[in-house]
């Protein structure tokens, strides 16, 4: 047995005990929150500090500038694809592929903007672009979760007006983002990962059946919130906890929900206690000027610190303009948790690997 396969042989063995210890014993209960809880807090990597900088002044400035003119709204529209397009690159990139990178997030983003404008936020017409925007995602590497991930948040806020072009804010925030965080070049680093080849390499049976499985999931997700009439409101979280969680593997899928299940917990208490106050609009731009500097600065170093960070961030940015409650952070908290969830079974139950489906058997 190699050493993967005896990873999650160990987190199959160790499933197996607590889910057979009594639901009454004091030491399986404490057991069981020791697993959930069981992820790495120490950074693995140095913080990205000029990429931080970077994207808190792409994300701060057009808030602020949103904020004097007196159209909050308006700065918020191009901060959201801003965000998107900031998002860390891979670590030791070349110029050239942070470049195409960027692009293809520029391009994806714009596309989002441009579909949500021709479907004019009829939910219905959002769940399939959803389900495909994110397979779409999971066989294009230089795109990746962008795409998804636009299509969902930039679907839900609708066309908007008083730009004249359609698509216009998502390609002119996007491209604000790109020209920020092109040239910070990733300085050498004896624990980074080795730069990712100029091609994508070549696409195995498994990338294909995790598109489908995402394709599925996704689809019922935003179907079911759709018809809830809830995609629009806080029911989009759970279609991004699944688009985030879930990876091509099994052990992947659990690490990835430990770390969002602990940091949006304990993000979501934070964003709350930040909500309870009501802040203004330039409380507000001061807030995210500092939490999206930590949060891009620190992802790299371990994806934990951005679960912690990013609830507040995206809260506050997809509200700019109008109040959130704060009990909005404890609804996304548990509609995370939900996605999270769904997303380790999926990954167990729907089309598993079948290495490790050998190695559960």
């Amino acid at each position: 047995m190699n050493r993967r396969q005896g990873e999650f042989g160990s987190d199959v063995r160790r499933g197996r005990h607590l889910a057979g210890a009594g639901c009454g014993d004091p030491s399986s209960r404490r057991a069981r929150l020791g697993a959930l809880f069981d992820v790495e807090w120490r950074a693995q990597v140095s913080p990205d500090w000029p990429a931080g900088i970077a994207a808190g002044i792409a994300l701060a400035a057009p808030l602020l500038v949103g904020t004097v003119v007196a159209h909050p709204e308006a700065g918020a529209s191009l901060t959201l694809p801003a965000l998107l397009t900031v998002m860390p690159l891979p670590q030791d990139a070349n110029l050239g592929e942070r470049a195409r990178r960027l692009g293809a997030r520029t391009v994806a983003i714009t596309l989002a903007g441009l579909y949500s404008f021709l479907v004019d936020a009829r939910l219905w017409a959002l769940v399939p672009s959803i389900a495909v925007s994110a397979a779409a995602g999971a066989v294009l590497p230089r795109v990746g979760n962008t795409l998804g991930l636009a299509m969902v948040l930039v679907g839900i806020t609708g066309p908007l007006e008083g730009f004249g072009v359609p698509a216009l804010p998502q390609l002119a925030g996007s491209l604000w983002g790109a020209v920020l965080l092109l040239p910070l070049l990733h300085r050498k680093d004896p624990a980074s990962r080795p730069a990712p080849p100029s091609r994508p390499p070549k696409h195995t049976r498994q990338d294909w059946l995790h598109a489908a499985r995402l394709a599925l999931l996704l689809g019922a997700a935003s179907a079911i919130m759709a018809a809830a009439h809830r995609l629009t409101g806080e029911g989009h979280w759970l279609v991004t906890g699944i688009l985030l969680s879930l990876r091509p593997t099994p052990e992947a899928t659990q690490a990835k929900a430990r770390q969002r299940i602990v940091g949006n917990t304990l993000g979501g208490i934070a964003a709350a206690l930040v909500l309870l106050t009501h802040p203004g609009p330039w409380a507000v731009t001061a807030t995210v000027a500092a939490t999206s500097t930590l949060a891009y600065a620190l992802r790299p170093a371990n994806y934990l610190y951005w679960c912690l960070a990013f609830p507040l961030l995206l809260l506050l940015l997809t509200d700019f303009d109008r109040p959130t409650p704060w009990y909005t952070a404890a609804v996304r908290a548990g509609l995370v948790l939900v996605g999270a969830v769904v997303s380790v079974l999926a990954s167990r139950w729907l089309w598993p690997p079948t290495q490790t489906l050998g190695s559960a058997s």
